[in-house]
């Protein structure tokens, strides 16, 4: 019923992806700084490049909310563009709160 979706995008980047956010009426999230490290190993397992300063979005939605936001989070966050962070999505079995 619940999905968790994280991204972990280049620094600066959830400024341009908020607002279009706001639109699609999701109003809730939870924004960490971080700092990445990817080894050269990391990276050809991945096939992604992730390191320097990062900001990580923690977004807890309807499973029927997931595509939209993922959709939203790919678009604006050019992430087909290589290096320019990833995002994951999760089950949730519990929410307390």
């Amino acid at each position: 019923m619940f999905k968790l979706i994280m991204a972990i995008l280049p620094k600066g980047r959830m400024k341009a992806i908020m607002p279009h956010m706001k639109n699609a009426g999701i109003f809730g999230a939870t924004m960490l700084s971080g700092k990445g490290m990817c080894t050269t190993e990391g990276r050809r397992a991945l096939g992604r490049r992730i390191g320097s300063s990062r900001e990580i979005l923690i977004l807890l939605t309807l499973d029927s909310n997931r595509d939209k936001l993922v959709k939203l989070l790919e678009k604006y966050g050019n992430l087909k563009d290589p290096g320019q962070g990833i995002v994951f999505v999760t089950d949730i079995s519990q929410v307390i709160g």
